[in-house]
This record gives C-alpha cells, structure tokens and sequence, in this order.
C-alpha cells in the first residue's frame, strides 16, 4: 500500500519535524484516522518530497519527523499548455487533471469566443491551485502546475520564448494532423501548446498564432470539447516526446 501523502508549505518542508497545517492533520486524524507510527510522504508542490514518521497526532495538531529529502527531477520537455479560458467547472477540472499530466504552466488565455472574461485572476488563481494540491496527493506527482493569470492572446504569443516548440490546434486546419506534427517538436526543451475556447479559435487568431511561429494542427476524426482537447494535447505531448 502507497504512503499516505500530505501537502506542506515549501518554506516548512526541512529535515527534522515538520508541522502539518490544521486541514492536513484534521484529513489524517477524522478521515484517514492514522495514528503517531504512521509512515507519510511530504510533499511540497515544488518538487521537493519527504518520507516520514508521524511522532503526534491528536486535536491539536500533527508533527512528522523527517529524516530525508529528495528532489524529483522535472519531465522533460517542460510543458507550457494555454488553454482558451473556459468555464469555472471545465477549468476546474484542468486544475486537477492537468497536474497529473506532470504540465509545468497553465496560462489561460483571452480570445474572441471565450465566454467567461478576467475578472482579476486573484480568487481562480487561489482556487486552482487548491485543487492542484488536492491532484498532487492523489496522484504522486512532486510538482504542480504554474497558473499564470488569463492574458489576452497576443500577451501570450509575446511570451513565448523564440527557442520552444510551439503547436496549435485549430479545428480548422486542413492538412496537418497533431501526429504530423509531433517529430517537430522533438528535441525541444520547451514546448508551448495552445487550444481554443468552446467556440475555437477564429482565422484571425490563427493567423496570429502562426505569425509567431506556432505550427497549426488538427485532431482527426472528431471535434473534442475544449477541456477534451486540452488534455489530448497535454498527455500526448508528456507521454509521446
């Protein structure tokens, strides 16, 4: 049976004991009801985790007694996905599902269709971020997504490094398909993916796109839901490069 894991700030995770916030120890004691022995995984969300030993775990709190770290390598390439910003609950569900693809950075971007609109970022940001966290203890993974505040496209464009792999899937392209384009991004340290909102891209936002050197490509087949495609794009782009 896998180690139970728990979530510590990254400022706290030492050699030594290391205190669970109260949510976490409140999980451990009423949900998983484990007992001071218990063996844990600590992990930050930064790549850094822990093995060890609960040494108290009552109603005031819960200390592990740490005794090693490690530091997980990152997956390779590092993963940038921009998913045109959808609604809370489909965004929320990239939050979670995007982490276990192991996606470096999220950066939600603004386009014509999108229907939601920024209103700040401050709470979304908070809220998927939780959820990644929430992701990371299911999963095993040792670091969680960077959420970038939504930004209009062209920010995005503008952002992206000359030296990465860039894709875009846009329903619309008629001659090359995402496993066409695949070998281009091969040997890329960095690959940059962006997908539209519920209604896609418009030709001008793939004009555009192209323009900064994103190659456009299409799923066969089928037209998947925004949410779908982004994670087609995620896990084939982490599993198959």
């Amino acid at each position: 049976m896998s180690l139970r894991r728990f979530l510590v700030d990254p400022a706290a995770l030492a050699v030594g004991e290391v205190a669970l916030a109260a949510a976490e120890a409140a999980h451990a004691r009423k949900v998983l009801r484990l007992a001071p022995g218990a063996e844990v995984e600590l992990i930050d969300g930064q790549g850094r985790r822990a093995r060890g030993v609960l040494t108290r775990l009552d109603k005031s709190g819960a200390i592990v007694r740490v005794e090693a770290l490690e530091e997980a390598a990152p997956p390779a390439p590092r993963l940038v996905l921009c998913p045109g910003l959808l609604k809370s609950p489909a965004m929320d569900l990239l939050a979670a599902k995007l982490t276990e693809l192991a996606v470096d950075q999220v950066r939600p971007v603004l386009t014509r269709r999108a229907v939601p609109k920024a209103d700040g970022g401050g709470a979304k940001l908070t809220r998927w971020q939780r959820l990644a966290g929430q992701a990371l203890k299911q999963c095993g993974a040792a670091q969680a997504p960077e959420f970038v505040p939504p930004a209009h496209l062209a920010q995005v464009l503008a952002a992206a490094p000359a030296s990465a792999g860039k894709l875009l899937l846009y329903e619309d392209e008629a001659r090359t398909s995402l496993a066409q384009a695949l070998p281009g991004l091969a040997g890329a340290a960095e690959v940059w993916a962006l997908v539209g909102p519920e209604g896609g891209f418009t030709p001008e936002e793939a004009a555009q796109a192209a323009a900064a050197g994103f190659v456009s490509c299409r799923l066969p087949h089928t037209i998947l839901r925004a949410e779908t495609a982004s994670l087609v794009v995620a896990g084939v782009i982490r599993f198959a490069l």
